[in-house]
């Protein structure tokens, strides 16, 4: 529309203002909510995983001293303030260590279960699924541990996985399958020792020949 006179533009402005202008206003003030939430709500991420962080560092010098009874308060305190962190799971890994070396293999098997179901990066849950099928392996319990250890996995962990698996069946009493175990744990390019892997299998040899 052309207007002839500034004074008519202005007019026509003040009609608009007066049937758009609240709305235009409702959505500036929403704009500036949002940016304000928006840097809220991303401080308030970077103080919990700053937290979170300063948390499993505390944890992991507890460990090194040997405090394992912070060590087990500093862990209860990451699930219940920092459980979706990745924090969280490093220190639940820390206390259940700390647990082992004390001989406390049901604590242990807490910590790890725990990290096995919150853990939201796969790489650290099949660490604590191996972690876990090994404790409940020294319980005696050598079925569960078999039941936990992960079904999918990157090559990388094939050796660490595979291990495991020979020890657990070797002591039920399985010494035909902990030998595919070991030996596939041994083919794998990730074995961080050969030999005593292949030690492991030549020890089931023997125990078969003399059998």
């Amino acid at each position: 529309m052309q207007y002839e006179t500034e004074e008519q533009q202005v007019e026509a402005l003040k009609a608009w203002w007066n049937e758009n202008g609240k709305a235009v206003i409702m959505g500036i003030a929403l704009g500036v909510l949002l940016v304000i939430a928006w840097t809220w709500w991303k401080s308030s991420q970077e103080k919990k995983a700053v937290a979170a962080s300063d948390n499993f560092s505390e944890t992991m010098e507890a460990l090194q001293a040997g405090d394992y009874e912070k060590v087990s308060a500093l862990s209860k305190s990451a699930k219940e303030d920092h459980d979706g962190s990745l924090y969280a799971a490093y220190t639940s890994l820390g206390a259940a260590r700390a647990a082992v070396e004390q001989g406390n293999l049901e604590q242990a098997a807490t910590e790890l279960q725990w990290v096995v179901d919150n853990a939201e990066l796969e790489d650290v849950s099949v660490i604590a699924r191996v972690r876990l099928a090994r404790v409940k392996g020294a319980l005696g319990d050598a079925a569960g541990g078999l039941d936990v250890l992960p079904s999918k996995y990157s090559e990388g962990f094939t050796a660490l996985i595979e291990e495991a698996r020979g020890d657990l069946l070797s002591s039920s009493g399985d010494a035909a399958a902990a030998k595919t175990a070991y030996q596939a744990a041994l083919d794998s390019s990730g074995a961080p020792d050969p030999g005593a892997l292949q030690m492991k299998l030549n020890e089931l040899a023997s125990l078969s020949g003399n059998s």
